[in-house]
């Protein structure tokens, strides 16, 4: 049975035949039913579950995951619900039962769609790799190196077990040598030769990233002539060859620094992301997302072929909830002046947040005060070496290593003083890069509420996929110059309307980024 996708293609075993015998206590999680009446609460699970021997645990664990992997495949269009997986892993975690790794793999080795449903729709990115950190010993190590020489999964997986493998000396320094001949192992594999069509070039990569935050240094030969064989791309490590010569032997000892918090952490946190109040009668209301589908009474209007709509219209979109805040002691009213780098005419907005506001709550407010419609990853940039993700799908288990975790971040911590700035870059393959700069910072009054609000702004945000600042650029000046050209009746065709490089609806962009203080 094979499942093909891009870059994966991986024969999966039936697993209906690998689910055995279920503990009482654990028989709630192979509820089928839609409504999970009185589903125990997790403590009650893991109390249930110190009653049970080591084996029974093994096995039940290793079953839960199965019998839901087996509806996945069998029924994907059916109902296949996530909860006892995640409660599987954290039953693992908290048991330290490293005998289930090879279950936890084989939930790595599944394609990105069972990702999404299991883990990224519902926050729960990074649960796997902090298990498999918490409960590798050193046993365990051959087993998955194995694991990532295998061919036909995708190198996300294997990039999150190798990052999740290198962090175990934070947890057990006796392991570090373990360790560092494991990852030497690993890279000797890729030295006769990788494929970039599966991905190896940004894995080989990750394995060095790996390799420095380890201080191995007895690889650091072999990396070199990596870098003089290979064309890597210097994401994760800015400096190169170079940088790895300097540093390798004093740099930080752990990769997942943003994960050391359990995957029970993992889950209570993005639990609680999940209000009550937006439930409605058993299904999920997106209402948190950028752009509501609100009633309307005004008709549709439908274009023919050669039919545009009048004008764009606001299409801001970007994952997240409730603005998120760190703790600070002096909390300050920071006004922020975004301006799309290149661009002309000149594309800008000012907000006004809290200097507390954490980083990835800011770049959805900067998505949304521009109209991006989120389909892209997006990061913070200080400096060459200094970047903070901001993606939601990519914090946790899918974070490049070495990469800060955005949310653990607030504005003050890059914006101190007035004309302070830093690049947020969104789209990391067109790169629209947008500077931000603190332009004042003053305290809030007693009678001000603390939120975020967008104050101004001008000009209309490029579509999605357009080609770039320099692509959009061309686009404009034929507009203004040759508005009967073939190439940009294309463009209208793929919009679907006459685009307006002036359009700027304040009042609906302020309300969608409104929407973030609910």
């Amino acid at each position: 049975m094979t499942k093909e996708v891009t870059n994966y293609s991986y024969e999966h075993p039936d697993y209906g035949k690998m689910v055995g015998d279920m503990p009482d206590a654990l028989q709630p999680l192979l509820n089928t039913d839609e409504t999970h009446p009185d589903l125990p609460e997790v403590e009650d699970f893991m109390d249930s579950c110190a009653q049970l021997d080591r084996s029974t645990l093994v096995t039940g664990v290793n079953s839960i995951i199965y019998f839901w992997m087996d509806r996945w495949h069998t029924d994907p269009d059916g109902d296949v619900w996530m909860h006892p997986i995640h409660v599987a892993i954290m039953i693992a975690e908290r048991f330290q039962l490293h005998e289930c790794l090879p279950v936890l793999l084989e939930t790595e080795r599944q394609d990105r769609d069972f990702a999404e449903v299991f883990f990224d729709e519902c926050d729960m990115v990074g649960m796997l790799p902090a298990c498999i950190y918490h409960i590798t010993t050193a046993e365990d190590l051959p087993m998955l190196a194995d694991f990532v020489h295998e061919r036909g999964i995708h190198s996300f997986s294997k990039a999150e077990v190798i990052a999740a493998v290198s962090t175990v000396p934070r947890r057990e320094p006796q392991l570090l040598p373990d360790v560092q001949r494991w990852l030497s192992g690993i890279l000797a594999i890729f030295a006769d030769g990788i494929d970039p069509s599966v991905g190896d070039v940004m894995l080989l990569e990750a394995i060095i990233h790996c390799c420095l935050h380890t201080r191995n240094v007895d690889a650091k030969p072999m990396i070199i002539r990596m870098y003089s064989k290979y064309k890597l791309p210097n994401i994760l490590i800015p400096g190169g060859a170079n940088e790895v010569r300097k540093t390798i032997k004093k740099a930080d000892i752990g990769i997942l620094k943003e994960q050391l918090d359990s995957s029970e952490t993992i889950w209570q946190n993005a639990a609680t992301t999940f209000d009550e109040d937006d439930f409605d009668d058993g299904d999920y209301d997106h209402d948190y997302l950028a752009a509501d589908f609100e009633d309307s009474d005004d008709e549709i209007e439908y274009y023919e072929d050669e039919e545009w709509a009048p004008r764009q219209e606001y299409c801001g979109y970007a994952y997240g909830g409730k603005a998120k805040y760190l703790p600070v002691q002096k909390l300050k009213k920071s006004t922020l002046r975004i301006e799309l780098e290149n661009s002309e005419p000149l594309i800008w907005r000012e907000l006004e947040v809290p200097s507390n506001l954490c980083l990835t709550s800011l770049a959805q407010a900067i998505l949304l005060a521009f109209g991006w419609n989120e389909d892209h990853l997006h990061q913070f940039l200080e400096s060459r070496k200094n970047h903070y993700a901001t993606s939601m799908n990519e914090l946790g288990g899918t974070l490049y290593p070495g990469t800060k975790d955005g949310s653990r971040y607030g504005v003050s911590h890059l914006l101190k003083k007035q004309g302070d700035s830093v690049l947020f870059e969104y789209d990391y393959g067109d790169s629209w890069y947008h500077k931000v700069k603190l332009k004042s910072v003053a305290n809030y009054a007693d009678y001000e509420t603390k939120a975020v609000r967008l104050i101004g702004g001008a000009n209309a945000c490029p579509p999605d996929d357009c080609g770039g600042i320099y692509r959009y650029r061309h686009l404009v000046e034929l507009m203004q110059k040759k508005p009967q050209s073939s190439e940009l009746s294309e463009f209208y065709d793929w919009m679907g309307c006459k685009w307006d490089p002036e359009f700027f609806p304040m009042d609906e962009t302020a309300k969608a980024v409104d929407k973030m203080n609910k």
